[in-house]
């Protein structure tokens, strides 16, 4: 076996890196040398104000796997901090955002993903999730209100087709009626002043999670009836029967 074809795991690895970076002050040594060669211009990354530029996370850096390493050590809360304005200031967002969820620098994080204007940062299970009403309403007033709105831009690649999701209001109300149900949701976007920015695509959705919602309470009641009908008891019939008849209106609003 060739030296280089042994590749130690990753646990193993970073034990080594830590050992390796000692005192903890030799880190940022490092990580500035790191975000400094082989790095993208610093005008592609950030704007004259120093936000994110569109899709600016998606950039490559030569020392990237290092830079993610390096910021995921153990370290103080001061250390910590320091590697944040680190990557902030080289336009490293990738492992800036990782840091704002660790010291939880939340509304920062949101503030700058929407410059970014990429909707795959908050999906998936890494995704950026407002956890809270409040973050939902903060993530609908930046979008709302961020001063500089980003033109639409080509992806990386060149085609402006191939690139991400834009963070907009359309986008995010999807998102805000999967994770709290079309009702709250659509609720919320009235108290925001954004109900009337919605296209048709947003009701046929939410007209669609409604159905399953009903088909999920189908599903329990039907559960329920079986074990009802055991002991005798009926009722449960009656209910699971008004709800199937609720889902297939919404059924055939939908298809009109």
């Amino acid at each position: 076996m060739k030296i280089g074809d042994f590749s130690p795991p990753l646990s193993l690895r970073s034990s080594f890196l830590e050992s390796l970076l000692q005192p903890e002050s030799l880190r940022l040594d490092w990580l500035l040398l790191a975000v400094s060669h082989d790095v993208p211009p610093s005008t592609s990354a950030m704007d004259d104000e120093g936000y994110p530029r569109p899709h600016s996370h998606l950039l490559s850096w030569g020392y990237s796997q290092l830079i993610l390493h390096l910021i995921k050590l153990p370290a103080d809360f001061t250390t910590k901090e320091k590697m944040t304005d680190i990557c902030r200031s080289c336009g490293f967002w990738p492992g800036y955002l990782t840091l704002c969820l660790e010291l939880e620098r939340r509304r920062e994080a949101f503030t700058n993903i929407v410059y970014l204007n990429d909707m795959s940062l908050m999906e998936g299970d890494n995704g950026w999730i407002p956890e809270t009403v409040e973050e939902w309403k903060l993530l609908l007033h930046l979008i709302q209100n961020k001063s500089t709105r980003p033109a639409p831009q080509a992806s990386l690649n060149g085609n402006l087709n191939d690139g991400p999701s834009p963070i907009n209001v359309e986008n995010v109300a999807l998102l805000l009626a999967k994770a709290m149900g079309p009702d709250r949701a659509w609720s919320l976007l009235q108290e925001c002043g954004l109900a009337l920015e919605l296209s048709e695509k947003f009701t046929r959705t939410c007209d669609i999670l409604r159905i399953c919602e009903q088909y999920s309470i189908m599903y329990v009641c039907h559960i329920v009836f079986i074990r009802s009908s055991a002991d005798g008891h009926s009722g449960c019939f009656h209910f699971l029967d008004g709800v199937n008849n609720a889902a297939v209106n919404l059924s055939v609003r939908i298809s009109l």
